[in-house]
């Protein structure tokens, strides 16, 4: 699995470098990173933890492109040498806007996403939302977005191994609120939070992720990172809040 992770990640990037190549030969180039933490855990307990972390943005005067890619995998060996899987984690997203005017504060937003964590209490989580962004700062060291609008959401309960297919399911509708802050401290140096909540009669969620990445050379930094994603609504024995604190490399194109 730590293999096919990593083949998907390697796979995905240089799928975007090429259409960034592309993109900037017409003047309007897609930009983005790679980030890969690797964690090995020996002694009283013993475990291998991959995570890769794949994303890419194209600015343009009235369209603005983001996606995002990451997956992280967990296996524990016990005292008798038995490697069990004890983690693991997609989520995949794609968000459209539209400006509101040659490179306007105020835009129109589409997003969809897709989140499966095998140890949520759910299989996956799929949802649309569109509505109303603006950004409130874009000075070249700070930059703010705030977003708001409608949406859907279908949850699987059944069954455990799909990943698109599901015999039960709890569709519902959304409100989707997110606020994404961007701060330049140096040249070498940068910090990020990105919080988003979907809310609805029976399922509200919450995903927030902060960052800060400071530049070693070229196009290689250092990354520590801290997710955390609520629900407030799970199947037993999973809990509502799940973190994650990682030290990755991350490879900028």
């Amino acid at each position: 699995m730590n293999k096919k992770l990593l083949a998907v990640a390697c796979a995905a990037t240089l799928c975007i470098q090429a259409n960034a190549e592309e993109s900037a030969q017409n003047g309007n180039a897609w930009s983005g990173e790679m980030a890969l933490s690797y964690l090995v855990t020996r002694g009283n307990s013993e475990s291998d933890t991959l995570q890769g972390k794949v994303s890419a943005e194209r600015d343009g005067v009235r369209w603005r492109h983001t996606a995002k890619a990451e997956g992280s995998n967990t296996q524990s060996e016990d005292a008798a040498g038995i490697k069990t899987r004890t983690g693991e984690r997609y989520f995949v997203s794609y968000k459209l806007d539209r400006k509101l005017g040659d490179n306007a504060a105020n835009y129109l937003f589409n997003i969809l996403s897709y989140d499966k964590d095998l140890f949520s209490g759910y299989h996956y989580q799929a949802s649309y939302a569109l509505g109303i962004g603006r950004r409130w700062l874009d000075n070249g060291i700070h930059t703010l977005d705030t977003e708001v609008g409608p949406g859907f959401r279908s949850v699987c309960l059944e069954p455990e191994t799909s990943y698109s297919d599901c015999d039960d399911t709890e569709d519902s509708a959304i409100a989707r609120v997110a606020a994404k802050y961007h701060w330049k401290i140096s040249e070498g140096a940068q910090f990020r939070e990105d919080v988003s909540s979907e809310i609805s009669d029976d399922i509200t969620t919450v995903r927030a992720e902060t960052s800060l990445t400071t530049q070693i050379n070229g196009s290689l930094s250092a990354r520590i990172a801290h997710l955390l994603k609520y629900t407030s609504e799970v199947q037993a024995p999973a809990k509502k809040t799940d973190t994650e604190l990682t030290v990755s490399l991350v490879y900028s194109f």
